[in-house]
């Protein structure tokens, strides 16, 4: 390898390493080493600690510099309980090369005994080894001549240790010819325990360290044990363990003054952030077991502490504002995650004294760690979807302190990350770091730098500061495979920051990796490093729609909101020409995600807690009515404030030719608008005339003909069904063999079951189908992709060709907008019996156990390779399931479907048999009628916000 690529490995892997090599040969450049053949083997081992320590990371280029406790995927070794005396290292290649020396560099980022001690090499299984001697405990090449030779095996063979835990190797290099003197980095002798590094070995970022060159001398950080929870929106609710404090460090590096501001023995402290004049610290803190989160401020000397909240919620992320207000998440909302147990926290702000308490945002799900960038905005992540998988989407989103102005900031169509948390601006600059992670598991990771200018969705906008975490591409996977050690980043200037890895505070620099500033002896981590020198505010925005304008409704799915905003489009068609032709879209449907007040985990169709649809959408909606567009593509309309809303635009039949899969919400009062459907959002729409929707007042929105309601597919479509198509597609022989009654399935009715599996075109939500995020092409989805609206916009034909269907517009326009709001059947998070799956499902106990007997014994002759039952069941008329009605005798009013019919009355052992299976589920449901039938009633089900 040329040096200047084998120097690039290096200086971006290992900081000291780096600079000890740059060093040396004092003016002169250091000669380039030989081809590195250990880079092109395949490497084993026969023991690896973990799919982090494999075998492969000894030759991946990367000497993690001593001590740094970084060598996660950049070393290899053993698991020490069962290999720490004897280990053999493998390299094999196609073909034999040419071999003169090895070099070895001992695992030390943890100990300096974590090396091997006596080794010997073997070529091409030989039983003499070709080499062997003693390595020393240091840092740095170990060089082993071989007398020349060609092999296409090398084994090396570690006969004992230093006695460390996991011995292994950082790296192991293979060359054909000896590296010259000076081609390789110098050599440090180490003693035994944590290294401690020679100050000529130090990196740049640690003599900074060292010297007190951070440009400030006091470190604010808190201390807790580290959070695990399940998901990256449940650190609120899991993982309390206490513990830990408020600390200030003086001078900030290792081995300086740490002083208690805040002792928190029985509680433990979420998050901090600390006033641009470094004056005051807010902080949530969740004193003890049993109470939520809170938000407190206090003094940086420790002195003032203030409780601004409190209730049976929890409230977390808080920021300080420019006004001297504090933004911060809150569980305080009647609303619940639709696919888990836990509540949803969404963004609030309140005055610095804890009054003035006002929802900013609609979310119906969960926000996370708002902080503010140097214009006055809130920056925030949001979790999202919109008719879309739930993993891949926690993006940024930018909006103003009173609530208005919301808009995108990056990732809302990335694949992976699957997160962006912890987002935070860099000074001086438009640029943001942030903590890249998974959906499952902790906000910890790998930490990226944003640049939304390149491109609210593009990869090159994304900066893997951390490249030994592989965050994945924007357009593949499902970007819950992010996995790293690194957390609470937070920028000091345009190149420096703070941040936490594996709970230690280190500096990091932009390209030039991090150094150590401190690690609690005490066994908890160390998080949210905050610089206490003052720094420049930002921005105090002027409030758009007045301090006096009341908060935002909450979202609860019940009543119209009080207040209004105002939205207008000025050409509906940006962004769906030529696909669409102008004159084609007629309305903007309104239709709100409705949050989900309740807390549960019955679970079924892809994590829905509880079920609503068949793998479709999570959420139950709520369509607030249309408006008409006009020929221009414009339209000004009104929509109710502090909704999660978005919009379908329609065509003349009443189908959504293209649709958003993400939510927008308004303030009362607020006017907002947008250049057209799918913009470019740092786009400017072209010069033209005045809109014409805007020559006129903004239009009411005018309501569906059912009525303002929660969708229920009950209640809006099977009656549509009833009247135009059950009289034929029903009973004991339907037509065409599709049955559209109304008759209760195990999980839905029959209709419902029948038109989802094929006839209607409906976007899969369950987990593995997140790439259908990326198809946002105009008909790609809904009424226009379906069967089912062809058939009946052309009437239902017969053979000849003449119609048989004559649907008026309100009929066809319920089961359009049906299908365009992606299928929902329940119209209510409610319960009748939170023990059944899902929250729904009604399935005979024993069925397939005795389905599958009556197979074998009298059906698998003829039947071999055919299910006896369809993808659903049904509980009411339950002697219209397939299973019984085809096997029976038409003379007893089956369908007699079998060559010989295997049931010849309904008197058959085994037909009672499965018939009374039903007995125990028809009895339930006169007890307790499931949601979906006349005469439920909800059960008791919690709506704890903790």
């Amino acid at each position: 390898m040329p040096l200047k690529g084998w120097l690039t490995v290096i200086v971006l892997s290992a900081g000291a390493f780096g600079t000890a090599l740059a060093a040396g040969g004092e003016n002169a450049p250091a000669p380039p080493p030989p081809e590195n053949l250990a880079r092109k083997a395949r490497v084993r081992a026969t023991s690896e600690y973990s799919e982090h320590y494999l075998a492969k990371f000894a030759a991946d280029g990367k000497v993690p510099d001593p001590g740094s406790r970084a060598d996660l995927d950049q070393a290899w070794c053993v698991r020490g309980e069962a290999a720490r005396d004897r280990a053999e290292l493998v390299f094999e290649w196609d073909e034999a090369v040419p071999i003169a020396e090895v070099v070895y560099y001992a695992r030390t980022a943890w100990f300096s005994e974590e090396g091997w001690k006596d080794y010997e090499i073997h070529l091409d299984g030989a039983a003499m080894p070709a080499a062997s001697g003693m390595l020393i405990l240091g840092h740095g090449p170990q060089r082993i001549k071989i007398p020349r030779a060609r092999a296409a095996k090398l084994a090396i063979r570690f006969l004992c240790s230093h006695g460390g835990l996991n011995p292994g190797a950082s790296e192991v290099e293979i060359f054909p010819e000896s590296p010259p003197e000076g081609a390789l980095p110098r050599f440090h002798k180490l003693r035994r325990g944590r290294p401690q590094v020679a100050p000529e070995y130090l990196s740049e970022l640690t003599r900074l360290i060292s010297e007190g060159k951070l440009g400030f001398d006091r470190l604010l950080f808190l201390k807790r044990q580290e959070l695990n929870p399940s998901h990256v929106y449940t650190a609120c609710c899991e993982d309390f363990r206490p513990g830990g404090g408020l600390y200030l460090l003086s001078p900030p590096r290792p081995g300086g003054a740490v002083t208690e501001l805040l002792a928190s023995p029985e509680g433990q402290i979420l998050d901090l952030d600390l006033s641009c004049d470094g004056k005051e610290i807010v902080f949530s803190w969740r004193k003890e077991v049993g109470c939520g989160y809170h938000i407190f401020r206090i003094g940086a000397d420790g002195a003032g502490l203030v409780q601004l909240s409190s209730g049976a919620w929890h409230d977390y992320n808080a920021c300080w504002l420019p006004d001297g207000g504090i933004a911060f998440i809150s569980t305080r909302a009647s609303s619940n995650v639709l696919c888990f147990h836990t509540p949803s926290g969404v963004l609030y702000r309140m005055d610095r004294d804890g009054g003035g308490l006002k929802r900013l945002s609609a979310n119906y799900v969960n926000d996370f760690t708002p902080s503010v960038l140097a214009d006055g905005r809130i920056l925030y992540s949001r979790w999202e979807y919109v008719d879309r998988p739930a993993i891949p989407i926690q993006s940024l989103w930018a909006i103003h302190p009173d609530g208005t102005g919301l808009q995108v900031f990056f990732g809302n169509r990335v694949l992976s990350p699957a997160s962006f948390l912890e987002a935070r601006a860099i000074p001086g600059t438009r640029k943001v770091l942030c903590t890249l992670t998974s959906h499952n598991g902790p906000i910890r990771g790998a930490i990226g730098l944003i640049d939304p200018a390149l491109g609210v969705n593009a990869q090159e906008a994304i900066v893997n500061l951390t490249p030994e975490v592989d965050i994945g591409r924007v357009d593949q996977g499902d970007g819950n495979n992010v996995h790293g050690p690194y957390e609470t980043p937070n920028p000091i200037d345009e190149r420096r920051f703070l941040v936490s890895r594996d709970g230690i505070l280190l500096l990091g620099e932009i390209g030039k990796g991090f150094a150590e500033i401190y690690a609690s002896p005490d066994g908890l981590g160390c998080y949210d490093g905050a610089n206490t020198a003052p720094r420049s505010a930002p921005a105090i925005m002027a409030e758009e729609i007045g301090a006096s304008k009341p908060a935002a409704a909450e979202s609860t799915g019940g009543g119209e909101s009080p207040e209004e905003a105002t939205v207008f489009v000025v050409d509906v068609y940006r962004g769906l020409e030529p696909a669409v032709p102008r004159g084609a879209v007629k309305a903007l449907r309104v239709v709100e995600e409705v949050a989900k007040p309740l807390r549960t985990a019955a679970r079924g169709f892809g994590f829905q807690t509880p079920v609503i649809s068949c793998g479709a959408t999570y959420a139950v909606k709520r369509v607030w009515g249309s408006v008409p567009v006009g020929e221009d593509g414009s339209a000004c309309f009104k929509v109710p404030a502090g909704r999660p809303l978005y919009f379908l635009a329609a065509d003349e039949n009443g189908m959504a030719v293209q649709r958003m899969r993400s939510f927008a919400h308004f303030q009362p009062g607020e006017i907002r608008g947008c250049a057209g459907c799918h913009e470019n959002s740092s786009g400017l729409p072209p010069a033209r005339a005045r809109p014409e929707a805007l020559l006129h007042p903004p239009r009411a929105l005018e309501p569906p003909a059912y009525g303002l309601e929660d969708f229920d597919y009950s209640a809006i479509v099977q009656p549509v069904l009833d009247r135009h198509c059950a009289p034929c597609h029903n009973g004991v022989d339907p037509q065409g063999g599709i049955d559209l009654s109304g008759d209760q399935t195990d999980w839905f009715n029959v209709s419902y079951d029948v038109l989802t599996r094929g006839w209607v075109s409906w976007i899969d939500t369950r987990n593995g189908q997140e790439a259908n995020i990326l198809q946002t092409a105009p008909n790609r989805w809904g009424a226009p992709a379906s069967r089912l609206s062809k058939l009946l916009l052309d009437g239902h034909p017969d053979r000849q060709g003449n119609p048989r269907l004559c649907l008026d517009r309100e009929s066809r326009e319920r089961i359009f907008t049906w299908i365009d709001l992606n299928v929902p059947y329940y119209g209510t998070y409610e319960m009748a019996d939170e023990s059944l799956p899902g929250g729904r499902r009604l399935y005979p106990e024993g069925l397939d156990d005795r389905l599958s007997q009556v197979w074998k014994s009298r059906c698998a002759g003829c039947h071999a390779a055919k299910r006896m039952t369809p993808g659903f069941v049904r509980i009411a008329r339950p002697e219209h399931n397939p299973f019984l009605l085809a096997p029976l005798a038409r003379s007893a009013g089956g369908r007699g479907a079998c060559s010989a019919p295997v049931f010849q009355s309904r008197e058959d052992p085994d037909y009672r048999a499965l018939l009374g299976l039903f007995e125990p589920i028809e009895e339930a449901l006169r007890k307790t009628p499931r949601m979906d039938m006349p005469g439920a009633r909800p059960a008791l089900v919690s709506r704890s916000r903790l």
